[in-house]
């Protein structure tokens, strides 16, 4: 992956606040990219371990009001979900989480 488009996707991740969510599609979107998800997903998947990347705040769009944790390895969706809650992101019993609730768009 170009290391410039990383870096634009790490930025973008990087302004989500604590408590909050996007999806990967917005985050697409908001590097000019609509569309994109994918190359979103790989970004994070290839990430630093740098702890001052929240890509806990990035999950997959369930609907238009409800998002989920889409990594496949479970030991990663478990570290992301210990992580939501940690910042206060409830989610239900199937592990939905709430878009109008905990849903971040930049002003």
């Amino acid at each position: 992956m170009d290391p410039e488009l990383a870096r634009t996707i790490y930025d973008a991740v990087g302004a989500v606040p604590p408590g909050r969510v996007v999806t990967y599609g917005q985050v697409a979107e908001l590097i000019g990219r609509p569309g994109a998800h994918r190359v979103v997903a790989r970004a994070l998947r290839n990430c630093p371990d740098d702890p001052s990347l929240p890509w806990h705040r990035v999950v997959g769009k369930r609907s238009q009001a409800r998002a989920h944790i889409s990594i496949p390895d479970p030991g990663g969706a478990a570290r992301q979900r210990e992580r939501l809650q940690a910042e206060g992101v409830v989610m239900d019993c199937d592990g939905r989480i709430c878009l109008r609730t905990y849903g971040w768009l930049p002003s």
